[in-house]
């Protein structure tokens, strides 16, 4: 004989199970959260790479039809977080805009895959230089997968997009955060002509004791080398969060490196009310906005 369920046992019953989901999520690591899947038969996605270690390509068209020379794109690093934020921002901002968004990722179901993107995002790892207090590192994870991520980029992804929806290749966004930040600046400062736009948010400075602002430092020594201008202009636009070492009245070094430089046409956008963490909305926003010409609209 079964025995009913009071309503208020079965009120007791519904709190002890949220309670346990909450604590849950809190043990959860963050950016472990599942990642957000784009239910529209404009998205889809494809895998790339060595078959024991592909990364998933994400691939969302907008609804206008291409232009002779093809899509512009803005191509997103970590896409399985970022892929559906600028999915949504566009069809928001610019539904009717001849734009695709392709986010680089892997074939996980959470929003970042921290082993895999510590190698892709990062040269190899050295000994920080004291004093360095309080800096996140990849622990045990390995890491200097940076150049032979780029080379897969240049060399196998972009012409797999142009082949497979029309990719202008001359009209790329290049947008990362963190260590995708990181990144996007190596990719700057080493193949200048691969992307037409670069845009790095809290990019990972302090990596390697500064190793950014000394790739920095070279860049600008070899342009002015090789005639004084970087050519084609590159517009570079760097986001920062008010979580950050330097201040308002002390900005990210990483500006006076850029700083000056012909044919570098430099944007800072500081939010001193955004986190680490939630810099990548408002930063994918402003990263939108600067793709489509429009980088003197404020993000969120």
């Amino acid at each position: 004989m079964k025995t009913p369920i009071s309503r208020r046992n079965l009120l007791a019953a519904s709190l002890i199970a949220m309670a346990a989901s909450a604590h849950a999520q809190e043990r959860r690591p963050r950016g472990m959260e599942p990642a957000e899947r784009i239910d529209d038969p404009r998205a889809s996605y494809f895998d790339i790479g060595p078959a024991q270690k592909p990364w998933r390509i994400f691939m969302g068209l907008p609804a206008a039809p291409p232009p002779a020379q093809g899509y512009s794109a803005i191509v997103a690093l970590d896409g399985n977080a970022t892929f559906p934020i600028l999915w949504h921002l566009r069809e928001e901002i610019a539904p009717n805009a001849p734009v695709a968004v392709v986010g680089i990722g892997y074939p996980v179901k959470t929003r970042f895959d921290p082993l895999r993107r510590w190698y892709d995002l990062t040269s190899p790892g050295k000994k920080p230089v004291p004093p360095q207090p309080d800096l996140r590192g990849p622990g045990e994870r390995p890491t200097g997968g940076q150049d032979a991520f780029l080379d897969m980029i240049e060399t196998t992804l972009l012409p797999e997009l142009a082949r497979r929806e029309l990719i202008n290749p001359q009209d790329l966004t290049l947008f990362g955060h963190s260590l995708g930040g990181l990144f996007v600046l190596h990719a700057l400062f080493t193949r200048p002509r691969l992307f037409a736009r670069h845009v790095a948010a809290d990019p990972s400075t302090w990596w390697n004791a500064g190793e950014p602002l000394r790739e920095a430092r070279a860049f600008r020594g070899g342009i002015l080398a090789a005639g004084g201008r970087l050519d084609p202009p590159a517009p570079v636009l760097i986001a920062n969060s008010g979580r950050q070492p330097e201040t308002p009245s002390q900005p990210p070094a990483i500006l006076a490196a850029l700083s000056g430089i012909p044919g570098l046409n430099l944007i800072h956008r500081p939010y001193p009310d955004e986190s680490h963490g939630s810099l990548i909305r408002p930063a994918a926003r402003d990263a939108l906005l600067l793709h489509l010409g429009r980088p003197q609209e404020q993000g969120e």
